[in-house]
């Protein structure tokens, strides 16, 4: 298998999770916007129909090979926000903080994985 057939695997075997989490706020809209920082306010209407954006536009992209630096950039910088706002284990304590300790390092691993696209990308344009 040739290095180019190994991305375009890579990135249909990162998508699911974004299409996952963005069809699931699609379809449990209201109950997403109860869970944002705001509520039922529109700001939390706006912050659901922004992830879903990135989640279901991003995917879609991203498997394409679309803009996958600019992509990655986005999903790290998503992630890295949902993270902090979702899973603070260091307010958490005994059970809960375990599992916000694995929620939060896992979404780090992610972060990780799609550094290497970036830089993937960032070199491709350079060739």
């Amino acid at each position: 298998m040739n290095s180019h057939t190994i991305i375009i695997i890579a990135r249909i075997l990162i998508t699911p999770l974004f299409l996952y989490s963005g069809s699931g706020k699609i379809i449990n809209f209201t109950d997403n916007v109860l869970k944002t920082p705001f509520g039922d306010m529109l700001i939390g209407k706006l912050m659901i129909i922004f992830a879903i954006a990135i989640e279901l536009g991003g995917s879609i992209a991203f498997i394409m090979g679309y803009r996958v630096k600019e992509i990655s950039l986005l999903w790290i910088f998503y992630i890295l926000l949902t993270s902090i706002m979702f899973h603070p284990f260091w307010a958490a304590s005994g059970p809960q903080q375990a599992g916000q300790v694995i929620q939060f390092t896992k979404n780090m691993s992610i972060c990780a994985g799609l550094l290497c696209f970036y830089l993937l990308a960032r070199e491709q344009r350079k060739s």
